[in-house]
């Protein structure tokens, strides 16, 4: 039997009300402010870099990306609950790539716009000839990430240099991609360069049976892929959301959540998605943020209780509306604004 103890009770988070924040809450909104402190210029750098490569093709207005990177068509085998979600072999990719620290789901949702935003022709596999740092004619893949990379000391002795500290984490996030099949090495015996020039493999990630394919890059006429705007890239928000704000937005616009508000069950979430209970609240920061519209039950109070709620009636499903103009906004102030202000009166940031 389905369980889910908040989504569909008698008790839910409240939405956009200040609060008293909690320890946990203050804690957990520092971290996200230092992080941001961390990575600004180096933000800032990137989505330059990202807006001028969307700028040599101004018809790419949107990623088209295949649902199947966000739902697992068959869903998860057996039962499921916010307490146990499915193993991370029984989600979809874009849930199993979630990571408080590393950056695999922001990588490889770059590279999906890396590679429509330079190339034209659509049902080819796109050839990656940007290199992974360096000076060059075009930004390189370290360019186009945001790092918090610092410089570290030990006394007056330097021990890794920023850049270093980038290239390291970048390595580390294409092995992780490269386990999930949604990368390839062709170069992998190439010592030092193994990991120049890889390859965009099919958004559906590691396969149970067989080898995953090539990517190509989707035709208008496909009928299994939902639409990002490019300004989730060239406003710098793939940068200032963490992966559970992601993932849940790309939840939403496989939906189709755009035109009208959608409502998501909680088995769907759990066995299809693979979003849990953290990631699921972050519509509550979305929301605050002006990315997507929540409608609650008109019947629930300000503490979560339900008016008139028992066995017998169902509470009514939160229902979400992605709001794409929202993604215009320049991402860093904004973020940086509503987790300070969370900081100090603990709403929902």
């Amino acid at each position: 039997m389905f369980i889910s103890r908040w989504q569909d009770s008698v008790e839910e988070f409240s939405l956009g009300t200040d609060r008293v924040p909690s320890d946990a809450d203050r804690e957990q909104c520092q971290r996200r402010l230092t992080r941001l402190n961390d990575i600004e210029s180096s933000a800032q750098k990137a989505t330059r870099n990202m807006e001028e490569l969307a700028s040599a093709r101004p018809s790419c207005t949107h990623v088209r990306i295949r649902r199947q990177f966000a739902y697992l068509v068959d869903g998860a085998p057996g039962d499921a609950s916010d307490r146990t979600l499915p193993p991370r072999t029984d989600r979809p990719p874009a849930s199993r790539l979630m990571s408080p620290r590393g950056a695999a789901l922001r990588l490889y949702l770059t590279a999906l716009f890396e590679a429509q935003a330079s190339t034209s022709r659509a049902g080819t596999h796109p050839v990656n000839k940007r290199r992974l740092s360096g000076p060059g004619e075009q930004p390189s893949w370290a360019d186009l990430l945001a790092s918090p990379a610092q410089l570290s000391r030990v006394g007056s002795a330097v021990h890794m240099t920023p850049s270093a500290k980038k290239m390291r984490q970048l390595k580390t996030t294409l092995v992780r991609l490269h386990e999930e099949e949604l990368i390839t090495l062709p170069h992998s015996a190439a010592g030092a360069g193994k990991y120049e020039g890889f390859e965009l493999m099919h958004e559906a990630g590691k396969r149970r049976q067989g080898a995953n394919d090539l990517y190509k890059l989707p035709k208008p006429t496909d009928k299994d892929f939902f639409v990002v705007p490019t300004t989730l890239f060239t406003q710098g928000w793939i940068h200032c959301l963490e992966d559970t704000e992601l993932a849940f937005l790309l939840m939403l616009a496989s939906m189709n959540a755009y035109e009208q508000p959608a409502a998501v069950m909680g088995e769907v979430r759990l066995l299809h998605y693979g979003i849990g209970r953290d990631a699921y609240e972050a519509h509550m920061m979305l929301n605050n943020l002006g990315l997507v519209q929540v409608t609650i039950d008109p019947r629930r109070f300000d503490d979560g209780k339900i008016e008139g709620y028992n066995d017998h009636h169902e509470a009514f499903l939160h229902r979400f509306q992605l709001l794409p103009a929202g993604l215009d906004t320049p991402a860093f102030v904004a973020v940086r604004d509503q987790v300070a202000h969370g900081l100090e009166h603990g709403s929902n940031a």
